[in-house]
């Protein structure tokens, strides 16, 4: 049975959030795949907050692999405390996992699971380089000449075919558009794929990706919550912070 591999990329002041993402991904996963989860460090993540995502894991006899990446390929990258190390990881996602692993499912710290993992990791995606939830940032797309038939996805959560990725050496791709396109950017990482790949990706159902802040306008029961805006259940009271709250108490945090 083919294990399911699961990546994120945080540092410590997302460490708490990924353990409340990862804890939600194990308890509504229902299927008897295994899961691998591999958490990439850019350095900013401390040997405490490592124990704590192990500790918060353990219940579901999964351990967390720790990815080790050269931040060195960034550092003509704009960095500040918007634009963090660890939001470009994701580019680099198929140089650092094993050449035997031909799929990927990427997610970002601040979502919660609300249904069986299983079900996304099951999409056919041969002929694609990534699936991906549209976005519908008409503005973004404008900006970044995009055809409107192509589209415009969120990055925050990334079915890739790594096969496919290493194949036409996407990551250098990304990378350099971010750097020769500075004055484009609004969401570097989520801009540069969509420009590279804008005729490479499928559509996903909406549920995989669901805005907290869009929760009220849409007609499907979300799979995934993602608090993509300023109000997180952290610091705020959006849609699904009761759910983020029940996961939490179960984490370390």
């Amino acid at each position: 049975m083919e294990k399911i591999i699961i990546l994120a990329s945080t540092n410590d002041h997302y460490a708490k959030h990924l353990a409340v993402m990862l804890h939600s991904l194990l308890e509504n996963k229902v299927s008897n795949h295994l899961i691998n989860i591999y958490i990439i460090d850019g350095g900013n993540l401390s040997v405490q907050n490592k124990v704590k995502l192990e500790k918060s894991l353990q219940r579901f006899n999964v351990i967390p692999q720790f990815l080790f990446i050269n931040v060195n390929l960034y550092d003509d990258l704009l960095i500040n405390r918007y634009y963090s190390i660890e939001m470009f990881c994701r580019i680099s996602i198929p140089d650092l996992l094993p050449e035997s692993f031909h799929k990927a499912l990427y997610l970002d710290c601040d979502l919660i699971v609300k249904e069986d993992i299983t079900n996304l990791w099951g999409t056919n995606i041969d002929d694609y380089y990534v699936a991906a939830v549209y976005d519908d940032n008409d503005q973004r797309r404008k900006k970044l000449l995009i055809p409107k038939e192509h589209g415009y996805f969120n990055s925050g959560v990334l079915l890739i075919n790594l096969k496919k990725w290493r194949e036409h050496d996407i990551s250098t791709k990304v990378l350099q558009f971010i750097k020769d396109n500075p004055s484009k950017l609004l969401y570097p990482d989520q801009d540069g794929l969509n420009v590279v790949l804008q005729d490479k990706w499928l559509k996903l159902d909406e549920k995989w990706n669901v805005r907290a802040n869009r929760m009220n306008k849409i007609n499907t029961k979300p799979a995934i919550i993602h608090f993509t805006s300023k109000n997180k259940p952290w610091n705020g009271n959006p849609p699904g912070r009761k759910a983020y709250l029940k996961y939490l108490a179960k984490t370390e945090w």
